[in-house]
């Protein structure tokens, strides 16, 4: 049994894949959820001599176009747990008292437009009998958001290195945005110079 899908339903849904795999494969992230991921460090800093870590007593959050679901305090609290872990992973100890390293996050979240091919000009084009080239182009408006993570030396306060990753966001469910989340992290450590701490065999 055949179902009528009604044509704008369609063209809705193939130019929002279109979208999808400009975004992803212009970057290089076929197989990502994230349109990028990079990483800055401070000329001439040894990055190995920081031992311990604490977090800035009032992360901020710096807010563009938002929705209330990647800000609550249940997101903050996923974003410092996985960061947590990958520290552990790098033999980073917490510390209350002189830490070496202040960590601090911000979250961007913005609304942005990419423009498209209208595969929907139903055979009105430019030039009679050229029929691979519709010019006209359709407007997808999408939500960009991005997770950057800062380490400052808490003796010069310089920032000495900083990662993040930037993805396109669509509804999601909570458990959905940790794991976004958990993944944004990992993604973002993954590009600290520094090789993680081998595990201690039992």
């Amino acid at each position: 049994m055949c179902t009528f899908v009604p044509k704008g339903q369609i063209m809705k849904a193939l130019l929002y894949k279109t979208m999808l795999v400009v975004l992803l494969a212009g970057a290089g992230w076929n197989c990502s959820p994230f349109t990028k991921v990079y990483s800055e460090e401070e000329p001439g800093v040894n990055l190995s001599k920081y031992h311990t870590f604490n977090w800035l007593n009032n992360p901020e959050v710096k807010n563009g176009n938002y929705g209330p679901l990647w800000l609550n305090d249940g997101t903050q609290t996923k974003i410092r747990t996985s960061v947590e872990a990958q520290m552990s992973r790098y033999g980073f100890k917490p510390c209350d008292d002189k830490p070496d390293l202040i960590l601090h996050y911000h979250i961007v979240i913005k609304n942005e437009v990419l423009y498209v091919r209208d595969w929907s000009c139903g055979g009105v084009f430019e030039t009679p009998g050229n029929y691979d080239r519709c010019h006209r182009v359709q407007p997808v408006h999408y939500r960009e958001g991005t997770l950057i993570i800062d380490f400052i030396d808490t003796k010069t306060g310089n920032q000495v290195w900083r990662g993040a990753a930037v993805g396109v966001l669509d509804d999601m469910k909570p458990e959905e945005a940790d794991m976004r989340i958990q993944q944004a992290v990992d993604a973002i450590f993954q590009k600290y110079p520094e090789k993680p701490i081998p595990q201690a065999i039992p």
